[in-house]
């Protein structure tokens, strides 16, 4: 990896390790085995394996694999910085319903009313607004009173800003 996806990487993993973010209650589900959270505010996660996020809000995230983000409200700003670029320009891009990168090593930023983002491989965020994140794998999680790993078993963590 570059030494500029590092860098990026490991102030990621500085936020979702070292920042408190929202409250969540903790509910088993019968027969499943995951777990759900619901709460206020923030999620950030790291790990290996799949996310998918459903969500409104501010997404940042680091990844390394494969990813596909939907504008579903069709409102969605992305924005994709990536280590194979030259200089530090990054793409803006609008008015596009789907976004599919493969083999990629960089940061994404997106901010909607109504979108999903799916990663396979590594990957860090955090993610604030409402929705909710299924995580699969090996990883972290960590919301203000909370925090846990996420396992092949899986985990379900929901929630949602103040006011909404």
């Amino acid at each position: 990896m570059s030494k500029r996806l590092m860098v990026m990487l490991a102030v990621v993993l500085t936020v979702v390790v070292g920042s408190a973010v929202a409250w969540a209650q903790e509910t088993d589900r019968p027969g499943k085995a995951e777990r759900v959270l619901a709460g206020k505010g923030f999620l950030n996660a790291s790990g290996s394996g799949s996310a998918q996020l459903e969500m409104r809000g501010v997404l940042r995230m680091a990844a390394d694999g494969g990813v596909v983000i939907v504008d579903i409200a069709g409102d969605a700003r992305v924005r994709i910085g990536s280590a194979a670029r030259s200089g530090d320009e990054a793409e803006a891009l609008a008015s596009r319903p789907t976004y599919e990168l493969t083999d990629f090593q960089g940061g994404i930023r997106v901010v909607g009313s109504h979108f999903t983002v799916e990663v396979a491989g590594f990957t860090a965020f955090q993610a604030r607004g409402g929705g909710k994140a299924e995580l699969v794998g090996e990883g972290v999680w960590k919301t203000r009173n909370n925090r846990g790993f996420w396992s092949e078993a899986g985990v379900t963590l929901g929630f949602e800003s103040e006011g909404h």
